[in-house]
């Protein structure tokens, strides 16, 4: 169960005097909002955002938020290089349910061999990441948390577009294991690393490698972004998400399609919708926004949507044997 502290939260507004505050809420929170709203709402005046939102780097339309004191946004972390428009507060969510981890979950890291390993948690699940720590080390392995770049709020920390924390120990560990639920953020690693990553599944307290997930996603993804070849006609999509604006970006990638005779066309965007782009007659995306959308959503669009990375290299520009995850270490000032 996914747990914020709302009396903290009025604290620090009555710290910063604010009188009118913007809160958003992941889908995982929304079923609370009416206590969310009672509670706050006592004394500040509250808008709720019902629009969807992907985190830290997505603040909400500038038309909402420039008529409140602060933003409050619950279950993620500050990203801490974003110069955010308003006063931010970020509430986060921690997975409080009590699950017990039985030692022998970890008997595939022992048999294995394997003496160093490197720890990594999304942020619901750090306090768990802790626990699991203390089981390794009592197993006799070597523990080691990976350091954070500016993107990042804690050590050890992964997000689904930046894995930092696991490439600063890439020479320091044997293979790695993520505690979370899901394997997006596992198979981000794994395709980041040439060691072997294990899912610690909260969900199912069970351990599990993603190597053969890594292969089932890269026979996919290859089979999209084949189709891209023959495209003619490129959209080259900038967000306007503070968190996720990379105009720069899309500017070289404009003068690289120019470079190998296609046409493109820039575009922005705040929400992604593939009926606009099956407007524009456009034969394939490159998308420089959440580098889940081409991924996560590829199957909703009716042509190829590519990351930058993925252009890069299926056209030549960027030399490498090995697929790329598209990562976002910094963005664009918006001003």
């Amino acid at each position: 169960m996914l747990s914020v502290d709302v009396d903290d939260t009025i604290k620090k507004l009555e710290g910063m005097n604010a009188r009118k505050i913007l809160l958003q809420l992941p889908d995982g929170l929304k079923p609370h909002a009416f206590d969310y709203f009672n509670a706050l709402s006592a004394k500040f005046s509250v808008i709720i955002s019902s629009d969807p939102f992907y985190g830290a780097c997505d603040v909400g339309n500038a038309e909402i938020y420039r008529d409140v004191d602060c933003i409050v946004q619950y279950g993620h972390s500050e990203i801490p290089n974003v110069k955010y428009p308003k006063p931010m507060i970020f509430q986060e969510a921690r997975n409080e349910a009590r699950v017990t981890m039985n030692p022998d979950i970890f008997d595939i890291l022992v048999t294995s061999g394997f003496r160093k390993i490197g720890l990594l948690s999304s942020i619901q699940y750090m306090d768990r990441m802790a626990e699991a720590r203390k089981i390794l080390e009592g197993l006799g392995i070597s523990v080691i948390v990976g350091r954070q770049d500016s993107r990042l709020a804690y050590p050890g920390q992964v997000l689904g577009c930046n894995f930092s924390s696991a490439h600063s120990i890439s020479m320091d560990v044997d293979a790695y294991l993520i505690v979370s639920t899901g394997k997006f953020h596992a198979i981000g690693v794994q395709l980041s690393t040439e060691k072997e990553v294990f899912l610690l599944d909260l969900n199912y307290l069970s351990l599990q490698s993603i190597r053969d997930e890594k292969e089932k996603f890269l026979r996919k993804r290859y089979a999209k972004l084949s189709t891209a070849l023959d495209a003619k006609k490129f959209c080259v999509v900038f967000d306007t998400k503070i968190g996720q604006y990379r105009k720069k970006l899309a500017d070289v990638l404009m003068k690289q399609i120019k470079e190998i005779g296609k046409e493109g066309i820039l575009l922005s965007t705040n929400e992604v919708k593939p009926s606009d782009y099956e407007n524009l007659r456009c034969d394939a995306v490159i998308f420089t926004g959440c580098p889940r959308v081409p991924i996560d959503d590829a199957e909703r669009f009716s042509m190829p949507i590519l990351t930058p990375p993925e252009f890069q290299s299926l056209f030549g520009f960027k030399k490498t044997r090995n697929y790329v995850m598209d990562e976002i270490v910094a963005v664009d000032d918006l001003n």
